[in-house]
C-alpha cells in the first residue's frame, strides 16, 4: 500500500481518523466542562465571601443596636429610681449619650446594609423607633423634669417593645435573607455537580464506543479510563490510571481526565464549604468564638424557653454567674494570649464542674454563667453545693506553659422562683455576684431583694469615688511622728481624707477598700504621693515622709518604677521616704514582694512593718524582707497599765527591734503617761491624738517649721 493511499484510507474512514475526531470531541467536551467548572467554583467562593462578610457586618450591627436599645430602656427606669440628684444628672447623662448613639447607629443602617436591607421593615422600625424616640425626649427633655407620669410612662415601654419587635422582625428577615443567599449558593453548586456528572455519563459513552473499535493497543488503557470515569461518576476521586510511555492521544486523554478528576475534587469541596458556612452563619449569632460556649444571647434564649415552658409546665433553675478574681493581671503581666488560654480551661472546668442537664455560658470578658435545674421546688442548697464545686474547680492552679496561674471566682445565685424574665433574674444573678465579689469571706452569694438597694448605694459610692480622684478631692493629710526622748517631731504618716460635696466627710476604712476592690488604689497612693512631694519640698530635710501601700501594690512588678518616677518627677530625695507595709502584705508570692522591697531600699527608701503582732507576725519576715523599722499595734500600746499581757508584749517587741538593730514606732499614744512609759521601755518614736491629728498641709508646714529646742505640745 502506498503512502498516498495510507493517507486516502487514513482521512477516508480509518479507524485512526474516527478516533481523532472521537478523542477531539471527548478532549474539547472535558476542557468545556472543566471551564464551567473553574468559572463555576469562582462564583460560589465569591458568593461564600460575600455572604460571610456581609452576614458579619449585619449581625454585629442588629446585636449591637439590640444591645443599645435595652440599655436605652434600662437607663429610663434607672432615672425614676435615682435616690439624688447628682445621681439622676449623671444617669440622665448617659442616658441622653445612649439616645444619640441609638440614633447614629440607625442613621447607619443604609449605608451598611446598601440595597439589602428590607424596605418595609426598616421603615417599619424607623416608624417605631421615631415614635419612641419623641416619648423619649418629651419624657426627658430637661435635667431637672422630675415628674414620671405613669401613662407617659406606660407609653414610653410600650413603644421601647413595639420598637424591640420590629428590630427583631428586621433582624429575622436578614438572617432570612442570608439563609437564601446560601441555598442559592448550594442550588449553584448543585447545577454544577449535575452538569459534571453528565458529562461524565457522556465520556463513559464514548469510551465504550471506542472500546468496540478499539484493537490490542487501544483496549487496555481505554478499558482503564472507562473504568476510571465509572469510578468518578459514583463519587470516587481517588482513581489513577497507569502511567504511559507513549505520547499520544491516549495519553492526552488520561491528562485530561486527571484535571477533570481534580476540579471534581474541588468542587465537592467547595460543596462541603458551604454546608459548613450555613452551619457556621447559624452558630455565629449564639456561641462564644474563643470557648465554643453559648454565648449571652444563646443563654437568655435558654432562659427563655427553660422559664416559660415552651408548651410544657415552667420549671424552676438556678442562675449562677460566676466572675473570675485576679484574672486582670494575668491579662497584664502575661499578655491576652495567656489570659485566653486561662479562659479556655476555666470554660472547660465549668462544663465538667455543671450536671447533666445544666448549661454553662461566657457572658463575654471573664464571666460566665451556669444554668441548673432545680428538682426539689426553690430549695437553693444545690446550687450552692454546684458553686462551691465550681470555686474548688477554678481555684486549682492552671498551667500554661512555664507559667503556674492562681485565680478564684467570685459566685452570684438567683432562684427563677416564678419569674419568666430572663434579663430579671441574670439582673438579680449579676447584683448577687456583686455582693459575693465585696464580701471579705464567702465569694458565694443568693440574691435578696434588699441587695438591689444596698448595690444601687455602691454603685453610687463608687462613681463618687472615681469622680473625686479625678477632681483631686481626696487630699493627703499629715500625723505627726515624734522623736519619744527629744520630743521633736521626725515625720509625718500620709493619710487620705476624702469630704464629698453631697456625701460629706466619707471614712477611709470605707473608701481604701472600695479603692482596692476598683483597682483604684494605685491612683488614688501616686496620687497622695505627689501632692505630698509638693507639700514637703520646703520643710526642713530631716523631717521624712512615710506613705501605706497596699498589698495590691506590692503584687505589681511596674510599682517601683512608678513610685521612684514620681519622686524624681517631683525633686523629692528617696532618703526621706518610707513605705509601710502590713504583714498580710507579705504573705503569697513572697519572691515578688522580696525583689519589689529590694529595689526599693536599693534606691534609698525605707521599709517600716505596719500593725506588728496584729497580723501573721514573724521573725522570719524581719529578717527575710530587710525591715528597717516596726511599729507597735495601738491595741497594745493603748491597754499597757491596764493589761500586763500587752505591756509583756510590748517590752517584747522592743528587746527584739533593738536586738536586730530596727527602730521602733508605738502607735496610739494619746496621753503624756503613756508616751513616758513607751520612752522608758526604750521605744524610738511615738504617734498618736496626744501629739497631733492628722492635719492638713498648712499646719503640717507649721508643725515642721518648729525651733529644734522646742517640744511639741499634746494635742
Amino acid at each position: 500500500m502506498t503512502p498516498a493511499e495510507r493517507d486516502h484510507r487514513s482521512w477516508a474512514g480509518s479507524i485512526h481518523v474516527r478516533m481523532t475526531l472521537v478523542i477531539f470531541g471527548f478532549i474539547a467536551l472535558i476542557a468545556s466542562v472543566t471551564s464551567i467548572s473553574i468559572f463555576g467554583l469562582k462564583a460560589v467562593d465569591a458568593k461564600m465571601k460575600f455572604i460571610e462578610q456581609v452576614g458579619l457586618v449585619e449581625t454585629h450591627y442588629f446585636a449591637g443596636l439590640g444591645d443599645k436599645l435595652s440599655e436605652m430602656r434600662l437607663m429610663e427606669v434607672t432615672v425614676h429610681h435615682a435616690e439624688n440628684e447628682t445621681e439622676r444628672a449623671e444617669t440622665l447623662e448617659a442616658l441622653a449619650q445612649s439616645r444619640e448613639t441609638v440614633g447614629l447607629l440607625i442613621t447607619q443602617g443604609d449605608a451598611i446594609m446598601p440595597g439589602r436591607v428590607n424596605v418595609e421593615l426598616f421603615d417599619r422600625f424607623r416608624a417605631a423607633w421615631k415614635h419612641y424616640a419623641e416619648l423619649h425626649d418629651r419624657q426627658f427633655s430637661t435635667m431637672n423634669n422630675r415628674s414620671h407620669p405613669g401613662g407617659v410612662e406606660s407609653l414610653i415601654h410600650k413603644a421601647y417593645v413595639e420598637t424591640e419587635q420590629a428590630l427583631d422582625l428586621l433582624d429575622e428577615a436578614s438572617q432570612n435573607q442570608i439563609t437564601r443567599e446560601v441555598q442559592d449558593a448550594d442550588a449553584l453548586s448543585d447545577s454544577i455537580m449535575t452538569m459534571m456528572i453528565v458529562a461524565s455519563v457522556f465520556a463513559t459513552g464514548a469510551a465504550l464506543l471506542l472500546y468496540g473499535r478499539a484493537r490490542k493497543n487501544l483496549f487496555t488503557p481505554l478499558r482503564e479510563i472507562t473504568e476510571a470515569l465509572t469510578a468518578l461518576a459514583q463519587g470516587r476521586t481517588d482513581v489513577e490510571l497507569s502511567h504511559r510511555q507513549a505520547r499520544d492521544e491516549i495519553a492526552d486523554l488520561a491528562s485530561a481526565f486527571r484535571i477533570f478528576r481534580a476540579n471534581l475534587a474541588e468542587l465537592e469541596h467547595a460543596h462541603s464549604a458551604a454546608k459548613l458556612a450555613r452551619k457556621a452563619a447559624e452558630a455565629m449569632a449564639h456561641q462564644d468564638p474563643l470557648t465554643n460556649l453559648p454565648n449571652r444571647r444563646a443563654l437568655a434564649a435558654k432562659l427563655r424557653a427553660f422559664l416559660q415552658g415552651d408548651g410544657e409546665p415552667a420549671k424552676v433553675c438556678a442562675l449562677l454567674i460566676v466572675d473570675l478574681d485576679r484574672f486582670k493581671p494575668v491579662n497584664d503581666l502575661l499578655g491576652h494570649m495567656v489570659g485566653d488560654l486561662v479562659l479556655c480551661e476555666v470554660a472547660k472546668r465549668l462544663e465538667e464542674a455543671v450536671v447533666h442537664g445544666g448549661l454553662v455560658a461566657r457572658l463575654g470578658g471573664d464571666e460566665f454563667a451556669a444554668v441548673m435545674p432545680l428538682a426539689d421546688g426553690c430549695d437553693p442548697q444545690p446550687a450552692r453545693d454546684l458553686a462551691k464545686r465550681i470555686r474548688d474547680s477554678l481555684r486549682a492552679p492552671i498551667a500554661v506553659g512555664d507559667h503556674r496561674i492562681e485565680i478564684d471566682a467570685s459566685i452570684g445565685i438567683a432562684v427563677s422562683d416564678g419569674a419568666s424574665d430572663p434579663a430579671g433574674l441574670l439582673s438579680a444573678a449579676d447584683i448577687a455576684m456583686y455582693s459575693a465579689k465585696r464580701s471579705d469571706q464567702d465569694r458565694i452569694c443568693l440574691f435578696k431583694p434588699e441587695m438591689e438597694g444596698a448595690l444601687r448605694r455602691r454603685v453610687g459610692l463608687e462613681k463618687a469615688l472615681r469622680r473625686a480622684l479625678k477632681a483631686g478631692e481626696i487630699t493627703p493629710h499629715y500625723q505627726p511622728i515624734v522623736d519619744l526622748g527629744a520630743r521633736r517631731i521626725r515625720g509625718f504618716e500620709i493619710l487620705a481624707r476624702w469630704r464629698d460635696p453631697q456625701l460629706g466627710q466619707i471614712s477611709p476604712e470605707i473608701f481604701i477598700p472600695l479603692a482596692e476592690q476598683q483597682g483604684l488604689i494605685f491612683d488614688l497612693s501616686m496620687a497622695m504621693l505627689a501632692q505630698a512631694c509638693r507639700d514637703a519640698a520646703d520643710w526642713p530635710e530631716d523631717i521624712g515622709l512615710s506613705i501605706n501601700v497596699s498589698p495590691v501594690q506590692l503584687r505589681d512588678r511596674r510599682f517601683p518604677e512608678d513610685l521612684l518616677a514620681s519622686l524624681r518627677a517631683h525633686g523629692f530625695p528617696p532618703q526621706r521616704l518610707e513605705i509601710e507595709i502590713t504583714e498580710t502584705a507579705l504573705i503569697g508570692d513572697v519572691d515578688l514582694v522580696r525583689d519589689i522591697l529590694v529595689r526599693l531600699r536599693a534606691a534609698g527608701l525605707k521599709v517600716s512593718l505596719d500593725d506588728f503582732g496584729m497580723g501573721f507576725s514573724s521573725l522570719n519576715h524581719l529578717r527575710q524582707f530587710k525591715i528597717d523599722k516596726v511599729k507597735i499595734d495601738k491595741s497594745f500600746t493603748k491597754t499597757i497599765f491596764e493589761d500586763p499581757e500587752s505591756a509583756l508584749i510590748v517590752r517584747s517587741v522592743l528587746h527584739l527591734a533593738h536586738g536586730l538593730n530596727l527602730m521602733t514606732v508605738a502607735e496610739g499614744v494619746e496621753d503624756e503617761r503613756t508616751a513616758d512609759m513607751m520612752s522608758l521601755m526604750g521605744c524610738d518614736f511615738g504617734q498618736g491624738y496626744h501629739f497631733g491629728k492628722a492635719v492638713p498641709a498648712a499646719e503640717a508646714a507649721a508643725l515642721a517649721a518648729r525651733p529644734a529646742g522646742q517640744a511639741v505640745a499634746a494635742a
